[in-house]
């Protein structure tokens, strides 16, 4: 836990404003998350969060991954693993809200809640968390999933 982080968080709804998600709730919660994970020595984090819906999330997995369909979400890290100086630019989350929608249905919950398990999920992924090397660190980035979660929603 690092309560003294500054963070900047950039919020970018390529939807025109059409998401059900709060853009100030998101950011606010966004710093709960990164000061949260982040280790102590450093002292400002920046992490940009953008929202699309399908078809620019299908370019996107296409240029950057070379993946010609649509996913979730996509975290794009942009921080040096040692920092010359205790400021880091995190990244970026991509969240497609179309399929955020659909996986909220299928899953029986609600919007709010699926959104927030794709930013958390994102953002574990720029800290380096990775669910698909094996069995034990799915589980780990998993509980620290829940972890996060409940900060979000214990309010």
């Amino acid at each position: 836990m690092n309560p003294s982080l500054s963070v900047l968080t950039h919020l970018n709804d390529q939807l025109g404003g059409k998401s059900e998600v709060n853009p100030d709730l998101v950011i606010k919660n966004a710093e709960i998350i990164l000061k949260y994970l982040s280790p102590s020595f450093l002292q400002s984090l920046e992490l940009s969060i953008l929202l699309v819906d399908d078809r620019l999330m299908k370019e996107i997995n296409l240029e950057r991954r070379g993946l010609n369909k649509t996913t979730d979400v996509l975290s794009f890290p942009l921080y040096s693993e040692f920092p010359p100086i205790p400021i880091q630019i995190l990244g970026e989350v991509v969240i497609s809200m179309d399929t955020c929608q659909k996986q909220a249905k299928e899953i029986g919950h609600s919007l709010i809640d699926e959104f927030y398990r794709l930013l958390v999920h994102g953002i574990l992924h720029l800290f380096g968390y990775d669910h698909e090397t094996n069995e034990e660190d799915a589980i780990c980035m998993r509980k620290k999933e829940d972890e996060c979660l409940e900060l979000v929603f214990e309010r």
